[in-house]
């Protein structure tokens, strides 16, 4: 049987409030009612889909209800969570007659995905509810009989009093309504639910607190309990029996062992929450590097490159405008006029020197490539990456709607504008660039800062002169990062990427396969290199880090 249902889903909103934390842009948690086992073990109530379930309904689900001993097994349809968003739980009373469903979230359904929809919900009457029969208003907590019938239905009217209605928040459409417990985020536990109630072993009696009202100096609202037997509200003051004392259900670790959409979804609860532990079925592969500090302080870095002839790493600090080496663990200033730079196969350091474009080799005067490139007035270079073909491509970031890709063929010397943002504004803010490790494709990470939905990794496949088919390449992300920077290719083959404080692992295919965390600060660059090219380098704005790779995290 069942022990729950988690339907995956990959919400299209953007970033938005929600009760106990904020979610992440383009991801909703999984619809699930969670199945439960009464507390002598002989009775077991799950749910199962009818059919395709959608996002946000309408949606069929049936109860499955079970005697253990007898093997009596009764399936019904089940009622009030055909719209909206479920994550719900259900909770069995130990004599196996009535059970009850608890679905706190309220996001609503109406014809189609509202953004203003909330505002449907409110009369002429300042704060209070215009339809509270509507899906936002009703059905938050059901009491069934083991045949499936409805014993009683409470919506939030029926749980909170006037001013804590006057205090429940709209936002798109959502309805806050219940507050958190101290020290628990629905983000960060593997159930929403899991963070916002507390439930009586013998699971007939629930407790929540209610929004807290608006003005009030209270760190909780009001506490409320109710029975899961007859849907009776119940005096909080009242002496309870030990087992039907409410306590924190859901058994184990406050937070899962990271915040990401694959852990929630491949966990597996308990049927018995306050007694035993949910299981996850997925968990990220070791990180194939650890960072340590290597140097703090500066002002704001970028653009690290191994120079495997000189030994050494050149980064810059782009504040100072110097060009910086590390030699073993020894920082030092290398070029008082240096700017952002990478190495090429030949092995020379291609960068800006004196606000030009130069190949360089220390030791040597550095030769003048580019003094400005085509439709700028003088040259802007925020990244770039060499080919083994001969071609230098570097991005240009410009204001908010625009930016560039230029090609260098570095033989004839001639600078061609590969796209512009002004003429595909899915491009805008190009930022790191990398070449592929068989040359056979150029990847640009577009920051798009203006328009983040757009901001991902694109791939485009390089031609033999080194051009590359634009169109074809924006049509569809290759892989969705939410704020990517630099960009470098590692000795797994695997294209590795700065993300915040994270850099991201993506295989051939453009799928997450692991991450490194960054210890401090936002990563604004990185690069493998050392002698045997197995330590990565990563800057932020103060910070350089180094850390030796391993293949423990392969996949």
């Amino acid at each position: 049987m069942k022990q729950h249902l988690a339907v995956i889903i990959a919400g299209a909103f953007a970033a938005f409030t929600f009760p106990g934390g904020r979610a992440r842009a383009g991801y909703e948690p999984p619809c699930f009612i969670d199945g439960c086992r009464s507390a002598n073990g002989r009775f077991v109530i799950t749910a199962e889909p009818v059919g395709k379930i959608a996002n946000h309904g309408p949606n069929q689900w049936n109860f499955v209800w079970k005697d253990t001993q007898t093997k009596e097994t009764r399936t019904f349809p089940a009622q009030g969570v055909s719209k909206g968003q479920v994550f719900g739980q259900l909770y069995l009373a130990p004599d196996g007659e009535t059970f009850a469903l608890f679905n706190h979230v309220t996001l609503w359904y109406d014809g189609k995905s509202d953004m203003h929809g909330a505002t449907k919900l409110w009369g002429d009457k300042p704060g209070y509810p215009k339809d509270i029969k509507h899906e936002a208003f009703s059905r938050r907590i059901i009491v069934y009989k083991k045949d499936g019938t409805i014993v009683k239905e409470l919506g939030i009217c029926d749980l909170l009093n006037p001013a804590e209605l006057d205090s429940v928040m709209t936002a798109f459409t959502r309805v806050h309504w219940i507050e958190s417990y101290p020290g628990l985020n629905y983000r960060m536990t593997a159930r929403p639910t899991y963070a916002f109630c507390q439930v009586s072993p013998d699971y007939t009696v629930l407790e929540f607190h209610a929004v807290k009202v608006r003005g009030s100096k209270d760190n909780l609202g009001r506490l409320v309990r109710v029975s899961l037997t007859d849907g009776q509200l119940l005096a909080v003051d009242a002496k309870l029996a030990k087992d039907q004392t409410p306590i924190r259900s859901f058994v184990g670790p406050d937070h899962l062992p990271d915040d990401e959409p694959k852990t929630r979804e491949s966990f597996i609860p308990s049927l018995d929450p306050v007694r035993d532990e949910g299981k996850l079925t997925w968990s990220a592969p070791p990180s194939p590097v650890e960072l340590k500090l290597v140097k703090d302080g500066f002002k704001k870095l970028d653009t690290p490159a191994w120079l495997s002839s000189e030994k050494c790493l050149a980064f810059t600090d782009l504040d100072t405008g110097k060009l910086n080496r590390l030699v073993g663990e020894k920082v030092s200033e290398w070029r008082a006029d240096g700017g952002r730079g990478r190495v090429g196969p030949d092995g020379l350091w291609y960068g800006l020197v004196g606000g030009k474009l130069v190949s360089w080799s220390p030791g040597a005067e550095p030769k003048v490539l580019l003094s400005k490139a085509p439709g700028d007035k003088d040259l802007s270079l925020n990244d770039l990456a060499i080919s083994a073909k001969g071609v230098l491509y570097f991005t240009t970031l410009k204001d908010p709607e625009k930016g560039r890709v230029t090609a260098l063929n570095l033989k004839s010397g001639t600078a061609t504008v590969c796209f512009d943002a002004e003429q595909h504004p899915e491009l805008a803010n190009p930022n790191g660039i990398a070449v592929s490790p068989d040359g056979k494709s150029l990847v640009i990470a577009v920051s798009s800062y203006k328009d983040r939905r757009r901001a991902g990794l694109y791939r485009f496949a390089l031609q033999e002169d080194g051009a590359f088919d634009v169109a074809a390449g924006k049509k569809a992300k290759w892989a969705s990062p939410n704020a990517p920077d630099g960009l470098a290719f590692g000795p797994d083959g695997n294209l590795y990427c700065t993300d915040g404080n994270l850099i991201r692992i993506y295989n051939g295919a453009g799928t997450e396969v692991n991450k490194v965390r960054i210890p401090q600060g936002s990563g604004t660059n990185l690069t493998f290199g050392g002698v045997d090219g197995r330590t990565l380098f990563v800057t932020t704005d103060k910070q350089l880090y180094a850390g030796a790779w391993n293949d423990s995290g392969k996949k």
